[in-house]
Parts: C-alpha cells; structure tokens; sequence
C-alpha cells in the first residue's frame, strides 16, 4: 500500500452539536473538510479576532529581538516546546493577556521615542561639532537692516580661490575662520544685502554650503555640553525600558501559547463555512482515510448522540487528495517524492520505487567509509536528540539510511576517508591488520578500475530506464489499461532489448550469435512504436509522423538516459580523488611548516607536536569541506536522476496533498494531560 485509500464522508448532525463537533475532527484530525458547493447559511460565530492574533503574533516576534542570541546550531534544531492540555486551559483562563500587551507597548513608544530623540541629538552634535570655537550664541547669528550673515562651509583648497574671485568682483565682504581642518573650512561671511547676488555668483562656481545651524541661547561649546548631557540622560532612560522590556520575556511563553490556541479557533471558525446548515441541522462533507473511518465512529458515538455518518467512494471526476503510506523502511523516502509533488489518487506512488536507486546512488556518489560515518551518526544523534516534525524525521532518517549505503558501498572499493589506513599502515605496521581487513572487502578499485566503474553506472542506467517502462506498465495494470501496455510498454522493452543487446555484440560482450535476435526485437520494437504512438491523432499521415517522432525520441533518449547516470561514475571517482589529495596536502604542509621555521625543526619533541597539530587541522578541515561538498552532489544527482531519467517513464503528478482539518500549532507541542 502506498497510496492511501481515501473516502468521501459525510456528516449530518443537530445544529446545537456543531461546536461539539468541530471540536471532536480538530482534536483527532482525521477528515479534510470539503467547501461546500451551497452558500453556507450564517452560522453562530465562534470568539475569534483576527486584529489580536496578529497583535500577539508582532508581541512575540519583537520580545525574541531581545532574547540571547543562540548558535547556529541551535537555531537549526529548535524545536516546539511540549505542553499539556491542561496547562494550556490554565494559561488562557489565568494569564492577563490584555495587560502584558498594553504594557509592552507602552514600553515600545517609549523606547522608540527615546531612540528617535537620540537620533536627533547626534545629528545636532554631527552638525554643530565644526563650530565648537563659535563663542557667540547661536540666537545671535541673525541678520542686521543692511548687512547679512551666513555661516558657511567649503573646499579649503578652494579658500585662496574664493577670496581672490571675490576681490575681483568687488564685494565688500568679512569673512572669520571659525574651524579648518584638510577638507572643509567653517567660516562666518559678514557681507551688504545689496551685494549678495553678486556674492552668491561667485560662490555658486565652488562647493559651497550655506549652513543653519538651530538657534539657543547659549554658544555652540555650551549647547554640544547640553547636547552630551542629555544623551546621557537618554541612554539611561533607553536602558532602563530594554530592561523593562527584557522582564516581558519571562512570559512570551505563555503568548506563544495562546496565539497557538487563538489561531486553531480561527481554524476553527474558518471550518465553519464548509458547512451547510438547516434550521435545525448542519451537514459536513470531506475526505478521510479508510483506515482511519473505525476510530472516528468510535469518538463520535461516544460524545455525540444524535448524528448520521454516511461513507462512499469518490464521485467520478473527483479528484480525491492523496496521502502516501509505505512501509517504515520506505517512508523516509517519501521526502524525495514530496520535493517533486504528489501523484495522482489513481496514480502510483513511486516512492517504493526510487527507494532502492536512491539508496544505492547516494552510496555510489560518496563511496568513503569515513563520510558515511559521519553523515550516519550525525543523522542518529539528531533523531535521538532532537524533537522535530513528521518532515525532518524523515530528512534524517533518509540521511541515516544514506550514510548506510555510502558505508556499504565504501568499503566496496577501499576508500576509508581515501587512503588514510594505507598511510597509516606504511608510517607504522601497528596499522597493517587495518589495510589488510579494508584490501580483503575490496570488490572494485576505482582509481585502478575506473573503466568498469563506468560501465556499472550505465548499467544502472540501463536497468532504471528498463524498470521505469516495467512501472509503467504496473500502473497500467492498476488502471485496468491493457492496450496501453501493449502498445507503449511491451514495444518500447522490446525496442530496448535489442538496442542494448546489439551494443553488447558490438563491444564483443556478446557473440554475434546472438545480433540477429537483437536486430529483429529492435525493428519489430521500433514498427511497433511508429504504428501506435500516434494512436490518438486524426488521420493515418499524423498518425504516421506521430509514431515516426515518437521513435526518434525513443532512440535519443534511451542514449542521453544512459549516459546521463555517467554522472554517478564522476562523483564516485571524484571524492576518491579528493580524500587522497587532502590527505597529501595535511601531510606534506605539515612537514614543510616545521622545516621553515629554524627552532621548531632543531627540537624533536616541538616539531612532532606542531607537524602533528597543522596535519589533523588541515586533515579535518579539509574533509570536512570535501564532505559537505560531496554531500551535496551526492544528494542533488541522484534526485535528478530520479526525476528527469526515471520519473518520465510513468510519473503522473498533478495530486494535492490530503490536509485534514486539525489542531496546528507554530510554537508548542500541545499533548495529552
């Protein structure tokens, strides 16, 4: 079984039963509810706001921005806090929501007042500072009947310039130097009203600023003083409400608890609308796992008494949602499945087979021992350690499977983080039982072999793109599609019987006894497809040009198929290669570092412990690098693999997935209690 068997269910019950009810299907989380095709009649509303659950959802994010920062690590695998039921009852009946929430943004405009009266100050202080030497009040820096004055700022390259343009035009003009410094010079221009035109078209060739500084009754050294004093004031006060502030975390728990609670009545309410209702009644329809229909009845005989339960298959044309159920060995494959989406209901899951590919080629992409290790045990401590959802155990799960396989298929062809034991075993013959136990598992050599290693990816090739068609046709057999089998999977098998086996006569792999068979089963495969493959279209010429494409596209994608699982043989290759380089760099760095440095290299005992410290930091750091590198392609190829070469022969996706109505929740684990 990997599809679920779903069925339509339906429900009729007394209108005074509806909360009751709702309640029960949240609680258990068993039917995806259908929206009704008739336009609901008003029902009761539920006591849901919609503003508050977004007011706490903001409470809760801006308190986190005062939490401890947390490692990367921990960030990853933070998990959902458990709580049981009667807690939850007793935090949203006991804690006064309506008063953390008032005071927290209380808290807020005064932080963000304070912070903006900061803001003010230190853009007053950036603007005052270059004229600290003004030692008249800045309320007395005004204009006279006759004369001007303006506070400026230029280039103090451009100073003899200006001075000189200015006598040239003949302004009568007083200028003080208040402050210089290598680029900018302040300065006060005292000049005659009437003469300021000609003033400013003089300037206007300069970078001249014309400068307004705000008015006190004090000089500029006295306002900056009042200005550092009252930061200091502001900075107590800002502490002070992050600190008021930070006292609010102690209870972002009990928040998070109740947006969780008030979010699955919105569902709730949210529900309400798939319902149809009478005077006296209200009707309910959805999907639900056939599996699961006994337990339901049970819960609802037992709380509800007066109802009417009525199961039936799917409508036809109905496109019921799809739920995959496989084997406990095979679910942590479905996390590949879903990454491509789910199948059609009538369709097959292909999970149970990429499964066995997955497993295989992952292994075959890394091929050490050493990472194989690691990625197992890293998975293992994850699942044991850490809580997390239905979709990160699977992750993980199919992770530990795939380091598994990279074990496996390691120890097949003698890669043990590269050659770490024969190196070890040639430095010092305490290792060489080590060597020997890894030479006597060795099936294949590919640093050695690497011609065959080739040849066994193609042949992976051959039998996934074989076995698709084989799928293919099995869901074919579901379907009750006998002809289809006839006409698009026993022709294209037969066309592929005899390509492969006449390239095997070619590469004397086969007798030539034996072309003749292969050459009829190619010709009678490829007449075969030119005959049925436009089955579908009007008329014998576009049936004809239909089954003649179809037979070109039989042929080259056979061919880039194949070839395209060459992939798995330069993976494999290349994290052999790159374990023995990193394991030549940590060696021969580690030598050449002590023997540039005089006085490490005349004491025996510091140059072993400094050869040996820069060797393991080299050895791991580049390991470490080479297998989360590795890790990746291991993973990205093969689900191409699966999805481009594999899929295509008999993948309908196009399903939804099966969301039952149910208790969510973003922030706690709500069980049992």
């Amino acid at each position: 079984m990997a599809i679920a068997k779903i069925k339509r269910i339906e429900i009729i019950a007394l209108r005074e039963e509806k909360d009751k009810l709702l309640d029960i299907l949240q609680e258990l989380g068993f039917v995806q509810l259908i929206k009704s095709e008739e336009k609901p009649e008003e029902m009761d509303g539920l006591p849901f706001n919609e503003a508050e659950i977004l007011e706490i959802e903001e409470a809760i994010s801006y308190l986190s921005t005062f939490k401890e920062k947390t490692g990367f690590f921990e960030s990853i695998v933070a998990s959902k806090t458990p709580l049981y039921k009667n807690e939850l009852k007793n935090i949203v009946t006991e804690f006064d929501r309506r008063a953390l929430l008032e005071e927290l943004k209380t808290l807020r405009s005064s932080l963000k007042d304070a912070i903006q009266r900061k803001e003010t100050l230190c853009e007053e202080r950036r603007l005052l500072s270059p004229w600290r030497k003004l030692n008249i009040g800045l309320d007395q820096i005004r204009s006279t009947g006759s004369c001007g004055i303006s506070l400026c700022s230029f280039y103090t390259r451009d100073y003899e310039k200006i001075s000189e343009d200015i006598q040239k035009a003949g302004s009568d003009l007083y200028v003080e130097i208040v402050n210089k410094d290598k680029v900018n010079t302040y300065a006060a221009f005292v000049y005659i009203k009437e003469e300021f035109e000609r003033l400013e078209s003089v300037l206007k060739n300069y970078h001249f600023n014309f400068i307004v500084l705000s008015r006190h009754d004090c000089a500029v050294k006295d306002r900056l003083f009042e200005i550092n004093l009252e930061s200091m004031i502001l900075d107590d006060e800002i502490e002070e409400t992050k600190a008021g502030i930070t006292r609010l975390l102690r209870n972002q728990f009990n928040l998070m608890v109740i947006y969780d609670y008030l979010n699955n009545i919105k569902r709730k309410e949210e529900a309400e609308k798939n319902l149809t209702g009478q005077r006296f009644t209200f009707a309910l329809s959805g999907w639900i796992k056939k599996r699961e229909i006994p337990a339901l009845e049970r819960a609802l005989d037992r709380k509800i008494r007066n109802l009417a339960i009525f199961i039936s298959d799917p409508k036809a044309g109905e496109e019921p949602p799809v739920d995959l159920e496989n084997h406990r060995l095979i679910q942590p494959f479905e996390f590949i499945t879903k990454i491509y989406g789910f199948p059609k209901y009538s369709e097959l899951d292909p999970t149970p087979y990429l499964a066995p590919f997955f497993f295989l080629y992952f292994g075959f992409c890394v091929s050490d021992v050493g990472y194989g290790f690691i990625l197992a045990l890293f998975s293992y401590f994850m699942l044991k350690k850490i809580r997390m959802g239905p979709q990160g155990m699977k992750a993980f799960r199919l992770f530990f499977y795939c380091g598994i396989s990279t074990i496996i298929i390691g120890a097949l062809t003698g890669s043990w983080f590269g050659n770490l034991l024969d190196l070890l075993a040639e430095g010092n013959k305490i290792f060489l039982p080590l060597a020997k136990f890894k030479d006597s598992l060795i099936i294949l050599d590919p640093m050695k072999e690497p011609t065959k290693l080739l040849a066994i990816a193609l042949s992976f090739g051959i039998i996934q793109v074989w076995f698709g068609n084989i799928v293919a046709a099995i869901g074919n057999i579901k379907n009750r599609r006998y002809l289809n089998i006839l006409f698009d999977q026993v022709t294209m098998l037969t066309l592929l019987f005899g390509l492969t086996g006449l390239a095997l006569v070619f590469l004397n792999l086969l007798g030539p006894t034996y072309a003749g068979i292969f050459k009829y089963a190619a010709l009678t495969g490829s007449l075969g497809l030119i005959l049925t493959q436009g089955r579908s279209e009007k008329g014998v010429g576009a049936k004809l040009f239909y089954g003649i494409y179809n037979l070109y596209s039989a042929l080259s994608g056979y061919l880039s198929d194949i070839l395209s699982y060459s992939r798995l043989w330069a993976l494999g290759l290349v994290t052999g290669v790159m374990a023995m380089t990193i394991n030549l760099i940590s060696i021969q760095f580690s030598q050449i570092f002590v023997s540039v440095i005089p006085f490490i290299d005349e004491i025996a005992a510091i140059k072993i412990v400094v050869s040996t410290l820069v060797l393991l930091i080299i050895f791991i750091a580049g390991h470490l690098m080479s297998f989360l590198m590795n890790l990746l392609g291991a993973f990205v190829h093969p689900v191409r693999l699966q999805f481009v070469e594999f899929f295509s022969k008999f993948f309908k996706s196009g399903g939804s997935a099966f969301k039952p109505f149910k208790v969510e929740t973003k922030y706690v684990d709500i069980t049992r209690g």
